[in-house]
């Protein structure tokens, strides 16, 4: 925000990124935006791994399997599928975060979580009984 202005902050989608470009110290560290995407692509990367071990422990768990390793293959060939179809462009990216991510984290995020937290005082209710 300071470097660039408020306006020029919100027009650009990576407004980081446009800073590591303008970034000049004494002639000697320059345009440094190469460190910033590397940085991006680790970062996301990982960030990646993570989800996706979750959601193939999660299913594993979900359908009583002993061991996770078969999904990987299938679960990955369904990932990079729905990667494509899902988010061709930033632009329905964009629009996806503004109008339907709201409610479908608050679902998930919120609705869900106090269901199951009812569900299990009610059944702790029932089983004292």
């Amino acid at each position: 925000m300071l470097v660039l202005g408020a306006d020029s902050s919100a027009r650009q989608t990576y407004p980081s990124y446009l800073v590591a470009r303008k970034l000049n110290i004494g002639d000697f560290l320059q345009r440094i935006e190469a460190i910033m995407a590397l940085m991006w692509i680790i970062t996301i990367y990982f960030k990646m791994a993570f989800f996706f071990y979750a959601t193939v422990i999660g299913l594993a768990q979900t359908l009583n399997m002993k061991d996770y390793r078969p999904l990987t293959l299938p679960l990955g060939m369904i990932l990079v599928s729905l990667t494509l179809l899902i988010f061709p462009n930033v632009v329905q990216k964009a629009t996806f975060d503004k109008e339907i991510w709201p409610l479908y984290a608050s679902t998930y995020g919120l609705v869900l979580p106090i269901l199951l937290l009812a569900v299990n005082v009610f059944r702790k209710k029932i089983h004292q009984k």
